[in-house]
């Protein structure tokens, strides 16, 4: 499993509803709401991963 960035709900890779890559890692999406974020704004969300981040609850 892999943690969506902008929501942080885990992500099965098979089946995520997108997934992009940035600096040659993967990442993976709940919704493709969630991927256009991040592709928006990637370091924001990595940046975020490492600290605090408040995203949308499903």
């Amino acid at each position: 499993m892999h943690k969506d960035l902008v929501c942080g709900m885990d992500v099965d890779p098979k089946t995520a509803a997108g997934k992009a890559e940035f600096q040659g890692e993967m990442y993976y999406f709940c919704s493709q709401g969630c991927k256009k974020a991040f592709e928006k704004e990637p370091e924001k969300y990595i940046k975020q991963s490492t600290t605090t981040h408040s995203g949308h609850h499903h």
